[in-house]
């Protein structure tokens, strides 16, 4: 059996996370505008990472556009996002909206934490974020949206780690030997 970490992100957090669990499952990872329908015949299994944007997963439109090669395959999604584990509701739209139909039901979905920093966004992510936080009514809501937070840390990956070595274990998986 063979697996990948295939992502896609906007400002570090989400290729941050697929690296160390590329590291941590000796899986070869990839940004998703490097993979086509054909590689993904190659592999047995995905873990598939996006960071939430303004309410969207990144990965959406490629998950999209390669359902029928991940027909059959077992998935694994991890999402990046500044949304607090609390806010399961809001976690939740993100899965409906983000995860095509096919296979939602299928895969299995862990939400990561992940960071701001204002002075990294773009001066149109500055713009947006500023212009929803004018908008918000409560005053706390507004307070919070413009605050910078870092909780990416390996940790918080644990429970995807795990997920994947139990799959594995009962498949009977031998990693491959990646070439650096």
């Amino acid at each position: 059996m063979k697996g990948i970490i295939i992502y896609k992100g906007k400002y570090g957090s989400t290729r941050q996370y697929a690296g160390w669990l590329g590291a941590e499952l000796n899986l070869p990872v990839t940004d998703s505008d490097n993979t086509s329908k054909e590689h993904l015949a190659e592999y047995d299994f995905l873990v598939l990472g996006g960071a939430v944007y303004i309410g969207k997963l990144l990965i959406h439109h490629w998950l999209k556009k390669n359902i029928g090669a991940m027909q059959g395959k077992k998935i694994f999604v991890f999402m990046v996002c500044g949304t607090p584990p609390a806010k399961k509701a809001e976690l939740e739209m993100y899965k409906q909206a983000g995860i095509p139909a096919e296979i939602r039901n299928s895969a299995e979905v862990f939400y990561l934490p992940g960071r701001m920093r204002l002075k990294e966004l773009s001066w149109f992510d500055r713009f947006v974020l500023k212009m929803g936080a004018r908008l918000a009514k409560d005053p706390e809501a507004k307070k919070e949206m413009l605050l910078e937070f870092d909780e990416v840390k390996k940790g918080n990956m644990n429970e995807l780690v795990n997920a994947v070595r139990k799959f594995c274990s009962v498949k009977n998986f031998v990693p491959q030997v990646m070439n650096t």
